[in-house]
């Protein structure tokens, strides 16, 4: 759910008594630090609209079993190919490809053509999964060569998927 802009998740074992009422508290103040620890000093905010009230009905919660098979089949990388100057790229020491639909859980290796181990993105997102970042860089800090190069995702429950994407550093 969003509120004012701001991701919030509810993690509950059941559903609660209909009607709850649940109060948002917002706070704004002055982070400070006094000798070696930070200390917050939080003011009251008003709410961004006064009387705003939000009504959400639920029949049954959405429950995720836990251990459930992942469904690799929708993972792939954006953008493909990756161009050099996309709006991923933030500066030229800043490049980045991400994984899409990943499992919350899951090991993506990253190989070369020629089947050399290129890096290994570790995933173990408690909130859902989805999203995998890289930094086109290999397990030497250096950014990797223009080419084909595929993926590997292995899940902890043993599914895995193989997928492939292309890097293009210099484009005419």
């Amino acid at each position: 759910m969003y509120i004012n802009g701001e991701p919030f998740i509810f993690l509950t074992n059941t559903l609660p008594a209909s009607p709850t009422v649940c109060t948002l508290r917002t706070y704004f103040g002055l982070l400070s630090k006094a000798s070696g620890s930070y200390a917050f000093a939080p003011t009251a905010s008003n709410p961004p609209v006064p009387g705003l009230r939000l009504a959400a009905v639920t029949s049954t919660p959405a429950v995720i079993p836990p251990n459930s098979p992942a469904d690799l089949s929708r993972v792939h990388t954006v953008p493909d190919p990756y161009y050099v100057a996309n709006a991923l790229e933030i500066t030229a020491n800043q490049k980045f490809l991400k994984f899409v639909n990943v499992p919350e859980q899951c090991l993506i290796r990253i190989y070369s053509v020629s089947g050399v181990l290129v890096n290994i993105i570790p995933v173990n997102d408690p909130t859902g999964g989805g999203e995998a970042t890289w930094n086109l860089r290999n397990r030497n800090n250096q950014f990797v060569a223009s080419g084909v190069y595929f993926y590997h995702i292995e899940t902890p429950g043993g599914q895995t998927k193989v997928g492939r994407f292309t890097v293009v550093n210099f484009a005419p």
